[in-house]
């Protein structure tokens, strides 16, 4: 699962966002740049699956993640606007928790 305090000191200048999502729920950064390079980082515990949608501009990447399966989802992804949006749904709504970490790609 993630874990903010197994991140190197140094890597807390490059975090953008982290945080879990209410499910249907979405999280909205309208503070970053088009172009900006990043690293999400996705997971879910309980029972069921859960899609994580990032969403920026045109540029859109989803990825469905079984949530029993202990183990974080990694993508890169490139902002296409000036926002990005961190979305989650599933169909098991009352048996799964999310997380996620968005962070600077060095």
């Amino acid at each position: 699962m993630l874990n903010l305090t197994d991140r190197p000191a140094s890597d807390e200048e490059g975090l953008v966002s982290s945080g879990s999502l209410a499910i249907p729920g979405q999280n909205l950064d309208e503070t970053i740049k088009s172009g900006t390079a990043l690293r999400v980082e996705v997971a879910c515990a309980g029972e069921g699956t859960v899609t994580f949608t990032v969403v920026s501009g045109p540029a859109k990447t989803a990825r469905r993640v079984n949530c029993t399966q202990p183990m974080t989802n990694r993508f890169d992804f490139t902002t296409a606007g000036p926002s990005l949006a961190i979305q989650a749904d599933s169909p098991d709504e009352d048996s799964v928790g999310t997380a996620y970490i968005v962070s600077h790609n060095s």
